[in-house]
């Protein structure tokens, strides 16, 4: 069975509550689901992952240090990491999601859609888009 990592790093909740969603959608949509703090998350994690989903909020303009350390060691791997289905997400973003997908990009991995966002606690029209990635991930897997 195909497995998605979903890796995160969250200080108010929002952004893990973000994660949660997508793994239930990732496993909805049928492949396994494994939820992860991004300071525990490994390049064993990202290489074994036969998809990947990275949540930061935005910090200035910028994803949350936990998560910029993930890309920083995933330098070493990045030719495992080459083309993989990946997508990020972020809370009480706005300005962060270039610099997120940029760094997406220079790891390696293939975006399967745009950043997906809150600006507060996901709800409403942004749970549905946090599902429709997280189907689209899998989709991903299936081609």
């Amino acid at each position: 069975m195909a497995s998605v990592l979903i890796s995160y790093y969250s200080k108010s909740g929002n952004t893990e509550a973000m994660a949660q969603i997508l793994a239930e959608a990732v496993k909805s949509a049928g492949a396994q689901a494994t939820v992860k703090r991004a300071e525990d998350t490994t390049n064993k994690d990202l290489v074994e992952a036969s998809a990947v989903a990275l949540g930061s909020p935005d910090y200035f303009s910028y994803v949350a240090g936990q998560v910029k350390i993930i890309f920083d060691e995933a330098l070493e791997v990045k030719s495992n990491l080459s083309a993989k289905p990946s997508l990020c997400f972020l809370s009480h973003g706005g300005k962060a999601k270039g610099p997120f997908e940029n760094l997406m990009k220079a790891v390696g991995l293939t975006l399967v859609c745009p950043c997906v966002m809150s600006q507060s606690a996901p709800a409403g029209v942004t749970v549905d888009e946090i599902k429709k990635a997280g189907k689209a991930l899998v989709a991903a897997l299936k081609k």
